[in-house]
């Protein structure tokens, strides 16, 4: 078990390497993580606010960073997005991701007791240069044979939203 001194030194670490490795990938426009205390609410919604400063019209990928843990149980995610500029909501999905093999391995970057994924969540989207954007995560899981949404998704550490010109 983790203490909370040993949790908050992995999240501070976490953060200094994602400051690094963004630094290294001019690519990326955005990246942002929100820590997820305990077990994530089924009311909880994890906001974003970006804004593109690119001069070029150009195309973007948007990406759902999840980390998670052991306690995870299930072998994927279903997850509402919803992103919005400040007058029109530009796309929102509901989609599902694999987060482990048929086997229960958890797919991604295995760090410690911590695995990272980026999952794509749209591919060459069109978005307005100089606006700001709102984004929305809010997960849509379900216990099996449950008709409800799962109060509490345990194993669920971050959700990060990234940006970054597409490839």
């Amino acid at each position: 078990m983790i203490g909370k001194k040993e949790k908050n030194m992995q999240n501070k670490l976490a953060v200094i390497f994602l400051i690094f490795s963004m630094s290294c990938n001019p690519d990326i426009l955005y990246i942002d993580y929100n820590s997820i205390a305990g077990a994530w609410h089924k009311d909880s919604v994890q906001n974003f606010n970006f804004e593109l400063n690119k001069n070029e019209k150009t195309r973007y990928s948007s990406f759902i960073n999840l980390r998670i843990n052991e306690d995870y149980i299930f072998n994927n995610i279903f997850l509402i997005v919803t992103i919005k500029d400040s007058i029109n909501i530009v796309t929102i999905d509901t989609i599902e991701h694999k987060l482990a093999d048929k086997y229960g391995n958890f797919l991604g970057r295995k760090r410690i007791n911590i695995v990272d994924n980026s999952l794509l969540h749209e591919e060459n989207i069109s978005l307005d240069n100089k606006k700001k954007y709102f984004v929305s995560i809010e997960h849509a899981m379900r216990a099996i044979n449950k008709v409800g949404g799962l109060e509490l998704l345990e194993g669920v550490v971050d959700v990060g939203f990234k940006i970054e010109i597409a490839k």
